[in-house]
């Protein structure tokens, strides 16, 4: 199998435009992206970036200012230090990392109004994916935009989340691709998916571009998915790639 290459072109816009939040700076994001592999496919510092956007679509008028600070800064660290497998129980030691982490970040840069109860539970419920289980708000809501990156448009769900996902459950892409058990799992565990009413609502399309996932893979998403694989292209370079071709 072909290394995959990291998308550090779209890394660099997420990081541009979230140092302009008024909630981080850019040197304070260089900082967190030291924890984060670029070699792993998924669980690197694009997603928790592209995690970190979603808490700021938050409504205002729903959360205050220490919940969206806490929120961002969980999604920032939730998945320090992930080496792409679950078999040395990665995100029990991203956990670890995070809270040691967020510490020192705090301590260094002194970053105030985060609540660390809402860190620990929300950071907790992106580990343990018994999603039926969780009732803590912040938990659900943070689980919730953890996976988030699977149910934007069609064309997101190819780039963000769809192929590194395979590779990172250590299955032959094709035979994935072929399988598709993971998108049909969710489905049957949840119709919903998203358990909180307003991630719903920020994500409309969820549950069409799941279903659409399943059913209409073809030769020609292949094509995509090659160019998606070979060039560190950004979002919208492969959005005009994928319109153009299929």
């Amino acid at each position: 199998m072909k290394k995959l290459v990291y998308k550090s072109r779209e890394e660099s816009l997420l990081i541009d435009s979230l140092s302009q939040s008024q909630l981080i700076t850019y040197e304070q994001l260089l900082y967190i992206k030291k924890l984060y592999n670029e070699n792993v496919p998924y669980h690197n510092f694009l997603h928790a970036l592209k995690v970190a956007e979603w808490v700021l679509k938050l409504p205002r008028g729903e959360y205050n200012i220490i919940e969206i600070q806490s929120l961002f800064i969980s999604a920032l660290f939730h998945d320090a230090g992930h080496t792409g497998t679950a078999w040395d129980l990665d995100e029990f030691r991203s956990l670890d990392m995070a809270f040691k982490w967020i510490i020192d970040f705090e301590q260094k840069y002194n970053y105030a109004w985060i609540d660390y109860s809402i860190v620990r539970k929300s950071i907790v419920w992106t580990v343990f994916k018994n999603r039926a289980t969780n009732k803590d708000p912040y938990a659900i809501l943070l689980a919730d935009l953890d996976v988030s990156t699977v149910w934007m448009s069609f064309p997101e769900f190819l780039y963000y989340a769809d192929f590194p996902i395979s590779v990172e459950l250590w299955k032959v892409i094709d035979e994935w691709i072929e399988d598709l058990s993971y998108f049909k799992f969710l489905m049957w565990v949840d119709k919903n998916i998203f358990r909180n009413q307003i991630t719903r609502e920020i994500f409309p399309e969820y549950l069409k571009n799941t279903k659409k996932y399943i059913t209409t893979w073809c030769q020609d998403i292949m094509k995509i998915y090659e160019y998606w694989r070979e060039n560190n292209i950004t979002y919208q370079e492969f959005e005009d790639f994928y319109y153009k071709n299929l």
